[in-house]
């Protein structure tokens, strides 16, 4: 990544996504939520910021009970554990986009001793005759991010679900971005979109920008044993903050603005159109991001970058996802307050000036 040219840029829609500042800032920030919301000191896990956030979060998804982790790697490990106990089949049904199958070094498989089945087609959602006949637990990611954010419409949602229900097979619900799932289906609030899901998991940082933080969402014995776990892989953090009470902050300060970041990626995606070697995936975004995929090696889509960066002043993207089984660059872009707060035209222009250094290239 070229730093010296991200810093001259005026607009950088890198992660982070919002505008909380440097970590100073955000410590401030947090301090200001605690005085204003009565919220001293706790001692692992113990006190009123994670009782009010996991309370909340229950009611939000519909669940009995919910249970706040520092990493979604260890919540979802702990989640497939428990489940595959439970069915006494240690076979977990994972796409082959799954986070745990990407990003994690195998945890699962290490740490808590599963067997992966894939599940599914690298490049499209998952469908319900792609559910393993045989699984202690399949995890069903909404969205899905390796997709650009796309999730299945809601009526292959529902055979999902059900196919699942014919099998006697538990689903949990990587929701790592959950929060925009009700602008994907309209007229589908939270508790609808989890009934079915044994657990859900959601990440605090991903879209609503907390300084980190998950939560665990299920049924009262499912969270209870998760506690245990918690426990056991040394997450009874003995200080709740910052973390904790930045994740009630972001909920009060950013859930009600989701649907305004899903409208700008519309907004923008549709801006793009039609651009030689470029694709917008999906298209029409599902969510508030969207992958752009260029039709080129790496090398060449980090210039193509670069060009437009130092043409427009916009750095759209530190990184670009490349995987043997998916090897075309995708850059992934995801709306926060910084984007929704700038012009979309100039977010529009940069991304179109990408595809011009292709097509020139």
């Amino acid at each position: 990544m070229n730093v010296a040219l991200k810093a001259r840029c005026d607009l950088d829609l890198g992660f982070p996504f919002h505008t909380d500042g440097e970590p100073a800032d955000r410590l401030e920030r947090v301090a200001a939520y605690m005085r204003r919301e009565k919220l001293g000191a706790e001692a692992y896990l113990t006190g009123e910021s994670v009782a009010r956030l996991e309370a909340r979060i229950a009611t939000l998804f519909g669940k009995p009970a919910a249970v706040w982790f520092p990493s979604g790697t260890m919540a979802q490990g702990v989640a497939a554990r428990l489940h595959c106990a439970a069915a006494g089949d240690k076979r977990l049904g994972l796409h082959p986009t799954s986070h745990l199958a990407l990003h994690e070094q195998d945890s699962h498989i290490h740490l808590h001793g599963l067997e992966p089945v894939i599940a599914g087609e690298w490049s499209r959602t998952m469908r319900p005759e792609d559910l393993p006949e045989r699984a202690g637990c399949t995890f069903i990611e909404l969205p899905q991010r390796h997709n650009g954010g796309a999730v299945p419409d809601w009526q292959t949602l529902v055979a999902i679900k059900a196919r699942a229900a014919e099998l006697g097979q538990t689903l949990h619900m990587d929701g790592a971005r959950i929060w925009g799932l009700p602008s994907a289906w309209p007229g589908h609030d939270w508790p609808e979109i989890c009934d079915g899901f044994a657990s859900v998991y959601a990440s605090f940082y991903k879209d609503l920008g907390a300084s980190g933080g998950a939560v665990l969402a299920g049924e009262a014995d499912v969270v209870a044993d998760a506690r245990i776990w918690l426990a056991r892989m040394g997450g009874q953090l003995v200080s709740a903050w910052p973390m904790v009470p930045d994740g009630l902050r972001v909920l009060d300060e950013r859930l009600d603005k989701i649907p305004a970041f899903v409208a700008r990626a519309r907004e923008i995606a549709a801006g793009v159109g039609e651009v030689k070697g470029l694709t917008i995936t999906p298209d029409v975004p599902h969510v508030n991001m969207m992958h752009v995929r260029l039709d080129c090696d790496v090398a060449t889509a980090e210039a193509a970058r670069d060009a437009a960066a130092e043409a427009t002043g916009v750095w759209l993207g530190n990184r670009f996802w490349s995987f043997e089984a998916d090897p075309v660059p995708a850059l992934e872009i995801a709306v926060g307050e910084r984007l929704l707060a700038a012009d979309p035209a100039r977010v529009i222009a940069a991304i179109r000036a990408m595809g011009a250094r292709l097509d020139t290239a």
